[in-house]
């Protein structure tokens, strides 16, 4: 008889998790009261700290804690379920994440994203400040193309770790963490950019719209924040170098060697960037035509699967992360359910003290820029974004100024961390061993503080510039 495999020992967070767990939300619903609070909020309250505690310490899979969230809403009558749980599953979010997500399967199995990242890192140079120009332009390109964040990682990560290759960097030392953070940061630092750039993205503009009553389409929001988020990716990607200065030489014949492997464009690619393209033009046009696009994203995958060009099949399908969407719907939920009891008008009034002591708008985003960054060190960043997008929107509202520079100033906010836990796709870049957070996180410090003059010096006069301040 063969010997039974010992269990794994549980990790001394999960143990303390488990705790917390049941402790906090019994604490909270014996302690908390106060004015204006009611039971319904009390509730809440417990219920969402269960669910931030499972999600911060993964006692329990992401996306079952996001079915069981809302379930929990409405089975202690906190809020009805075509609230807690059907509000989420009737906004545009899940069906457009399907199809970004079959879009962003089709780039990276025909080897679209791939050609276009080498093509750019060839284009731009063998220099060390060339990798860093090619990995902008690639992470600008792929942000255009691929709206899968995974997909879109996946593929840098593979550069970045073959460019560190290239160059016989160490792992963990200063310059192959600073040449995989780049590559993070080409994905993740111009997320903001695209409506379709980010699945925050159309969440928080969902949740904002649920309060002004004013439906932000992809077209609004590029013109509102294209331009920011890539002055805003390529300041990131410059402070790198200027904290982390490297040297040495990528051997361009490695590039253009493996750009040649790939041979010529095959028609996949072609059908696949032709999908990609005409998803953005749509999605970009909807005003003009009125038809329902980023509903219709999921549509754009049909051609994928015809016989005769066969880029995708069922097995493909199959390995979409579904359970995400779960995990996603519940995140949701915090949001709509909170405005519902009225969380987002209790902490507005909290809150407005404070705001109508500050007498202009950039004071304003500073001040919700800080909200974001202290939430993200507790909440992942949808769920920060769910659970306060409501509650700003209806500050900026009472104090007669329009949401969208105080919302996307938080934004920004829950995009700046110190640890590695604060965010899925910085632990996927981590675990490679190239990127040493020792060496990263003084970058990551700086641009916490820095960003402030960002918001002042450029975010700000742009959005009043154009009109939404």
């Amino acid at each position: 008889m063969s010997a039974t495999a010992p269990p794994s020992e549980t990790p001394l967070v999960q143990k303390i998790g488990w705790i917390l767990s049941f402790v906090v939300p019994a604490l909270i619903l014996v302690t908390v009261h106060g004015d204006g609070l009611t039971h319904a909020m009390v509730i809440f309250m417990a219920i969402t700290a269960w669910a931030v505690i499972c999600w911060a310490t993964e006692i329990l899979p992401a996306p079952m804690v996001g079915i069981i969230l809302p379930t929990l809403y409405f089975a202690t009558k906190v809020a009805p379920p075509q609230v807690a749980l059907g509000k989420a599953f009737t906004t545009v979010i899940p069906w457009a994440i399907i199809g970004a997500l079959l879009i962003g399967l089709m780039s990276y199995k025909t080897g679209l994203a791939k050609r276009l990242v080498l093509k750019c890192m060839v284009s731009t140079g063998s220099s060390y400040r060339g990798l860093f120009f090619a990995m902008f332009v690639s992470g600008m390109t792929l942000t255009l193309l691929v709206p899968s964040g995974t997909a879109k990682s996946t593929i840098m990560l593979a550069l970045g770790v073959g460019a560190c290759d290239a160059l016989n960097l160490k792992k963990g030392s200063r310059e192959s963490t600073v040449i995989m953070f780049a590559a993070f940061l080409s994905v993740c630092a111009p997320r903001f950019g695209l409506l379709t750039g980010s699945l925050e993205n159309l969440a928080v503009t969902r949740l904002m719209s649920s309060v002004t009553g004013a439906t932000v389409g992809y077209a609004d929001y590029a013109i509102q924040n294209f331009i920011p988020a890539t002055i805003y990716c390529a300041l990131s990607m410059s402070l790198l170098l200027f904290m982390i200065p490297g040297k040495g030489k990528l051997d361009k014949e490695v590039l253009l060697a493996q750009y040649k492997e790939m041979g010529a464009i095959t028609r996949g690619e072609w059908i696949a960037a032709a999908i990609a393209v005409l998803a953005v033009v749509l999605a970009a046009t909807q005003k003009y035509h009125g038809i329902p696009t980023m509903y219709l994203f999921m549509v754009f995958g049909i051609p994928a699967f015809i016989p005769k060009y066969k880029i995708l099949d069922q097995k493909d399908f199959n390995s979409l992360a579904f359970p995400m969407l779960f995990f996603i719907a519940g995140s949701l939920s915090i949001g709509f359910v909170a405005g519902h009891i009225g969380i987002g008008k209790w902490l507005c009034a909290l809150m407005l003290p404070v705001a109508q002591s500050l007498h202009s708008v950039f004071a304003l985003s500073t001040l919700t820029y800080a909200f974001g960054a202290i939430f993200n060190f507790i909440l992942t960043p949808l769920s920060a974004q769910a659970l306060m997008t409501v509650p700003l929107s209806e500050l900026a509202v009472s104090l007669h100024v329009q949401p969208y520079p105080i919302v996307y100033s938080f934004l920004y906010g829950t995009d700046q961390y110190i640890f590695a836990y604060e965010f899925a796709l910085l632990l996927f870049f981590c675990s490679t061993g190239h990127l040493r957070l020792r060496y990263a996180m003084k970058i990551l410090a700086f641009r916490l503080v820095a960003t402030p003059l960002f918001l002042g010096a450029i975010a700000v006069p742009y959005w009043t510039m154009i009109g939404i301040v």
